[in-house]
């Protein structure tokens, strides 16, 4: 994870907290309510603040939220307390060691990784999701030339470099916007 993004993550989590805290993934909830499996093992990958985190497990997904951010982590801990989160970090995920998960989040995460963390992180999303499970990903951009938006990194990531990366592991596509 690109450790100027996890620094300026750290410094605004607050402000940060009180932004999320007012929005709602209408969308990403949506295709979750469509494709995830209730009642299984959820991952929330980059739970921020926890806000997602929380909604899954509300709407019978146990879900385990984990952020490279201590201090997003703190604000997701004040906020939810009920819910667990954990630190920890793509590309590695080191902590989850080899768990399995029915349903992954993966929301506004992969964009804060370099090309080469992009392909490692993709694999090990892979490797926590059981044969069968759901994998929802999000992503955004950023029109700054240094590909930097306040301090956070926004690789660019080429959608069908992605494509290809998780059709050929055998996954099967099933929105793309």
């Amino acid at each position: 994870m690109d450790k100027e993004t996890i620094n300026t993550y750290n410094l605004e989590a607050e402000s940060i907290a009180k932004l999320h805290s007012a929005l709602t993934p209408h969308r990403i909830y949506g295709l979750i309510e469509e494709h995830f499996v209730k009642n299984t093992a959820t991952l929330d990958v980059g739970c921020g603040i926890g806000r997602d985190t929380y909604w899954l497990n509300q709407n019978g997904f146990p879900t385990i939220g984990v952020d490279a951010s201590e201090e997003m982590l703190k604000q997701a801990s004040k906020l939810y307390p009920a819910n667990v989160f954990i630190h920890d970090y793509l590309p590695e995920l080191s902590g989850l060691a080899t768990q399995q998960f029915q349903n992954i989040l993966c929301s506004a995460v992969l964009m804060h990784l370099s090309q080469n963390d992009l392909i490692t992180a993709c694999g090990r999303l892979l490797e926590l999701l059981n044969g069968g499970g759901h994998l929802v990903i999000s992503f955004r951009g950023t029109s700054a030339t240094d590909n930097r938006e306040k301090g956070k990194l926004y690789q660019p990531i080429g959608t069908g470099e992605l494509l290809n990366l998780f059709t050929e592991n055998g996954c099967k596509i099933v929105w793309l916007s």
